[in-house]
């Protein structure tokens, strides 16, 4: 089949699944977490600095990358809709970078193909389209990835410092993507002494001059806690409710499709991830003509599982983004293999009655999987945020337990986080919740539908029951100082 009408079927395919991605994520409530990475970007928007002014132990990429959002769009329900709709944007970015890394790696006929396996994949389709680092740090990890593959080619040391700067990049926005970087540091030191050089100022060189710029400002003691044993500990209660790596593969209507027990999107789901572990074990022991991108790309691939499978106690379904991408190119890896074998077996008819059978699978599966989500929709949570725009005053100091309070001054240091148990192990922590409303007392406190009120302890508890009030019409999930 020549690749015009390849191109032609996995295109129109890719548009389908694009439209269907962008109807969950204009409709789709809204996750706590989301909440949660807004809130901190809108306090880095009104010029709040993190880990001085408010508690993270998150790298800032994203809050800088976000803060622009509320700049343009303001005091609005909508910044909400326009967070999802550049988390769209970033999905496509991913896109972009998998279909460029397929193109340099296994030529441009079947390039479409990883591209329209990842815009499918049941798991984790929500959670790409979320307002999360999550997305933009792989989206800019695939382009580290992308970068050093050029330079494994060319041999033009540009692309290694390109790479450098993408896989920087990346941990500025999430640390998740750290194992792909560590794969990417040894090719790039097993390659050669010069091309090390150069990927190590482009890797370090951004961190240095962020550090540098703390010690100036004299924070440089805080930034460095905040980023290296602040994450271990918050992570310390974690390990208390550790998940196990399998639990998001069994039946589950929220991701493969309502029904009972084994549904056609598990069944197409499971088997697309069990292909690409396969394809890229036999990559692995069976790297093509040029060693170091097979390694590359297999060992970032495998390095990556171990991660989730040994290292990640809450094993929550967005850890499985960065895996996802690979699996949707080893996928396509092993599917092209077939794809290819058909059309010279049979030639281009037949070739093109499997495409077309492919196509209708995903578009029906696709159809099955998501058509329920579009019934669980953000529409009160915006309704909600509008009327407490109404109901608050803007100068109003509120202590947010879930996030959704992004346009009002801050009643507490953390927020958009379960307080209690995320400062249980925590050396450097703020006065406890009730302590500090004494000395700074807030008009208001929002629980939202995050239930981590109700997960404080005993005596914040009782601080908020004897100091605060349930505001009519709001339940227990907005309360306001007596």
């Amino acid at each position: 089949m020549r690749p015009k009408l390849v191109f032609i079927i996995l295109s129109g395919l890719l548009l389908f699944l694009l439209y269907w991605r962008f109807q969950v994520s204009s409709i789709r409530f809204f996750d706590v977490d989301e909440f949660s990475y807004m809130h901190w970007a809108a306090q880095v928007a009104r010029g709040e600095q993190p880990y001085t002014d408010f508690f993270s132990f998150f790298t800032p990429g994203f809050m800088w990358a976000l803060a622009p959002v509320f700049w343009l769009v303001g005091r609005s329900a909508a910044v909400f809709t326009a967070g999802r709709a550049v988390s769209y944007v970033i999905f496509l970015g991913i896109l972009g970078g998998l279909g460029i890394l397929w193109g340099q790696t296994r030529g441009w006929k079947w390039a479409l193909l990883p591209v329209v396996i990842l815009a499918f994949l049941p798991m984790p389709y929500d959670k790409f389209l979320e307002i999360r680092p999550d997305n933009l740090s792989i989206v800019l990890g695939v382009f580290g990835v992308v970068g050093e593959v050029r330079g494994l080619q060319t041999k033009k040391n540009i692309w290694w410092l390109v790479s450098g700067l993408a896989y920087s990049a990346s941990l500025f926005v999430l640390t998740k993507t750290l194992p792909m970087v560590a794969v990417g540091a040894g090719i790039a030191f097993f390659s050669s002494k010069r091309n090390f050089i150069f990927f190590c100022s482009g890797l370090f060189g951004p961190w240095i001059l962020f550090f540098l710029g703390a010690a100036i400002r004299g924070n440089f003691g805080i930034v460095w806690y905040s980023l290296t044993r602040l994450p271990f500990e918050v992570y310390r209660s974690a390990a208390n409710m550790a998940m196990e790596a399998h639990l998001f593969f069994f039946p589950n209507a929220s991701f493969y499709g309502i029904g009972s027990g084994i549904t056609a999107g598990l069944l197409t789901n499971h088997a697309l991830w069990i292909l690409a572990i396969v394809v890229g074990t036999y990559r692995l022991v069976t790297p093509r003509k040029n060693i170091a991108v097979d390694l590359l790309l297999s060992l970032t691939f495998f390095t990556l599982v171990f991660g989730y499978v040994k290292f990640f106690p809450a094993k929550h379904s967005q850890y499985l983004i960065p895996i996802a991408v690979f699996v949707a190119y080893y996928a396509a890896d092993g599917l092209s293999l077939f794809f290819d074998w058909i059309g010279q077996a049979g030639g281009n008819e037949t070739l093109a009655i499997f495409l077309v059978g492919f196509a209708y699978v995903l578009i029906t599966v696709t159809r099955q999987v998501n058509a329920p989500k579009l019934f669980l929709t953000n529409t009160r949570q915006l309704s909600d945020f509008a009327a407490l725009i109404r109901t608050i005053a803007p100068q109003a100091r509120v202590v947010d337990l879930e996030g959704r309070m992004v346009f009002w001054p801050e009643g507490y240091p953390v927020s958009s986080l379960s307080v209690d148990s995320t400062l249980s192990f925590v050396a450097r922590r703020p006065a406890p919740l009730a302590a500090y409303l004494e000395k700074h007392p807030a008009e208001y406190i929002w629980d939202g539908d995050s239930g981590r009120l109700a997960m404080l302890n005993a005596e914040n508890i009782a601080y908020i029951r004897t100091n605060f009030a349930p505001v009519q019409g709001w339940g227990e999930r907005l309360w306001k100082r007596k």
